[in-house]
């Protein structure tokens, strides 16, 4: 549980506009290779899968826990002739116009990869392909000795244009999805396995777009609802636009013999356009349903050994915070926007998502309780000028700073003009310099005041 800090940390969400975009999702690019990343793939990233990086939710990753290549990939019909991409584990982000509305939901796209995959062609125009040898990588599971069905085994029973040749499928609402698929392409039953997972089975709902039925264990991810960010504001929505993320199914769903970790296993897997999902009753509920690693499949098919693009380890944060003066000596965790107001770690001191990090330019702001559920700032207001503390980072690295000023702000009773101010100041992200700022309550018993330490990195 968090309780929320009111007053200079509520307020602070007044000020949207002043806070540089969060970097965390960002990875820096190898030298001379990966073109500047744009933020608008980071707001997508961030909406589902940032929360499953900082444990706020238990479930499945939508896009990868960070991308691993981004490149700018020829596409006849983009300004210059090329579109900067961006790729995850799971699927691979496309800006076809940089200069239309970025904030129309359609501004990043995804990649028809499965389409591309199955078909044995590379899509560089709106209506322009490349050939290519139909994928051969195993759909689900691991890579040498997997005896899963192939990109090219789904051919006979997809249909994604030229190239496959599957059929509509009728509508079966209600009927369990009992079909199997073998690396061959052959198509057989088991009941059996389907009636051992009656309920994930049954086909709940009919694409007519497509043609192909979608059974229940796949509709209820495609359309469950849940904790999403929204820069750094937390709410609670569908997850994701399906549609626009997975596109329509393009083969029925069918359970396939795959190995995980080097065992063998019985997976329900369903190709959509963009996307392929699949359903592993072994997996813990909340991990059950996955989209497979089809972002890394298409670009290891379409590179081969070649890394274009490729990224390098994603930007450090702080996971720890000593200061031996004040006895502070405390784990971090990432807090965000709830009703308005900045929620605060409990056991723990909370960065402030949106704001810097030690390391980095501007102001990275961490906040903490000082009389209840751990008090891990309890003594904050002891600080002096002068004092040292350390930020340690999650790639072992260490960051120290000195103290530069430790101010005590009144709250109650204070002109909230004076506040705004207050939190404008103190709590942006975006100053001209790297400081870490640390924030807690004071007095121990009434609390109306803020505390705010300042430091500076020690050089």
């Amino acid at each position: 549980m968090k309780r929320l800090l009111p007053a200079l940390l509520l307020l602070a969400v007044l000020l949207t506009p002043s806070l540089p975009h969060p970097t965390v999702a960002a990875a820096a690019p190898t030298a001379d290779v990966a073109p500047a990343n744009d933020s608008a793939f980071d707001h997508v990233w961030e909406r589902t899968d940032q929360l499953v990086v900082s444990h706020n939710v238990a479930r499945t990753w939508y896009w990868g826990i960070n991308p691993f290549a981004r490149l700018n990939e020829p596409f006849a019909d983009a300004a210059g002739g090329s579109r900067l991409v961006q790729y995850y584990d799971k699927g691979r982000m496309e800006i076809n116009d940089p200069n239309t509305d970025r904030s129309d939901p359609y501004f990043v796209t995804n990649g028809r990869l499965v389409a591309e995959m199955v078909q044995g062609r590379v899509q560089v125009g709106l209506n322009q392909y490349q050939p290519l040898a139909a994928a051969e990588q195993a759909i689900v599971g691991d890579g040498a000795g997997n005896p899963a069905p192939t990109y090219l085994s789904l051919k006979t029973v997809a249909n994604v244009g030229p190239g496959s040749s599957g059929a509509v499928a009728p509508r079966r609402i209600g009927q369990l999805a009992n079909a199997t698929l073998d690396r061959a392409g052959n198509v057989a039953t088991n009941d059996a396995l389907a009636n051992a997972h009656y309920a994930a089975t049954r086909i709940a709902a009919y694409s007519p777009q497509t043609g192909h039925n979608i059974p229940a264990v796949f509709m209820n991810f495609l359309t469950q609802s849940g904790q999403v960010l929204n820069w750094r504001v937390l709410y609670t929505d569908q997850i994701m636009n399906w549609v626009a993320t997975m596109g329509y199914p393009v083969t029925e769903p069918y359970w396939v013999h795959t190995t995980i970790g080097g065992r063998t296993t019985d997976v329900l897997v369903q190709a959509f356009e963009r996307r392929i999902l699949s359903y592993n009753p072994n997996n813990d509920p909340a991990w059950q349903v996955e989209m497979t690693n089809l972002g890394r499949h298409y670009y290891a098919w379409r590179y081969g050994s070649d890394t274009p693009g490729a990224l390098g380890q994603p930007t450090p944060i702080a996971v720890r915070v000593v200061a031996p003066s004040v006895h502070v000596d405390t784990g971090i965790i990432e807090t965000y926007v709830l009703d308005n107001a900045w929620q605060v770690a409990d056991y723990a001191a909370g960065h402030l998502y949106g704001t810097s990090y030690p390391g980095q330019p501007g102001n990275a702001v961490y906040a903490g309780h000082n009389n209840w559920h751990g008090e891990v700032f309890r003594d904050l207001y002891l600080m002096q000028p002068g004092d040292t503390f350390t930020m340690y980072m999650s790639d072992a690295s260490v960051h120290n700073y000195r103290v530069d000023q430790n101010l005590k702000l009144l709250e109650n009773g204070v002109d909230p003009a004076i506040r705004i101010a207050n939190a404008n100041k103190y709590t942006t992200g975006n100053t001209p310099d790297e400081r870490v700022t640390l924030i807690t309550c004071w007095p121990y018993t009434t609390y109306d005041h803020r505390i705010v330490v300042i430091g500076h990195p020690v050089q």
